[in-house]
C-alpha cells in the first residue's frame, strides 16, 4: 500500500480558492457516497477527500470537470 492508501481506501489532498469549500462540499455530496470530504484548512482551501480506491477514476474525472479550479497535492 502507497502513503495515500490503506485498506479502508485512499486518501487524496486538494486546494481549491477558500470561496469554493461550500460548493467543491456540496457538488461532491450529490454524488452520494463517492468521497467523504474532510477541510484541513480552509484559509488555504485545502481539502482531504477519502474515497474507496474503485472510485479514484471517476473522483479525477469529477474534480477536472467543477466550475472552478481544483489542485491535486497528491
Amino acid at each position: 500500500m502507497t502513503q495515500n492508501q490503506s485498506e479502508h481506501g485512499e486518501m487524496l489532498l486538494c486546494r481549491v480558492a477558500p470561496r469554493d469549500i461550500d460548493l467543491f462540499n456540496k457538488l461532491l455530496e450529490g454524488y452520494d457516497n463517492l468521497a467523504y470530504v474532510t477541510t484541513v484548512d480552509a484559509g488555504l482551501g485545502r481539502m482531504a477527500l477519502r474515497f474507496a480506491a474503485t472510485a479514484r477514476k471517476d473522483l479525477l474525472a469529477i474534480l477536472h470537470c467543477l466550475p472552478f479550479p481544483v489542485a491535486i497535492e497528491s
